[in-house]
């Protein structure tokens, strides 16, 4: 495998974990709202909703930190690469 392609590999991975990050935040939402939903039409109590809201919403902020520290960690060595005039390799 060259450096071209080993590069390549790597940034497919970077954006795969991106991808799979936003992903849960968005379907961390999606549950949010159809936990209240439940909550409005009476098919849940609202302790258990509270808990399950809690939970979600850590799971959220938690991939939301994820994501944030694997774009800045591929922006900080794509920058660094190009300060440093080296082709990626």
């Amino acid at each position: 495998m060259t450096g071209v392609e080993s590069a390549l590999l790597v940034w497919l991975v970077i954006g795969i974990g991106i991808v799979a990050g936003v992903f849960i935040v968005a379907r961390s939402a999606v549950q949010i709202g159809e936990v209240a939903y439940r909550v409005i039409e009476k098919r849940l109590d609202t302790g258990t909703a509270t808990r399950q809201s809690l939970l979600l919403t850590l799971g959220m902020i938690l991939a939301g930190l994820a994501v944030s520290f694997v774009a800045a960690t591929a922006i900080a060595f794509f920058i660094g690469t190009l300060l440093q005039g080296a082709p990626l390799e």
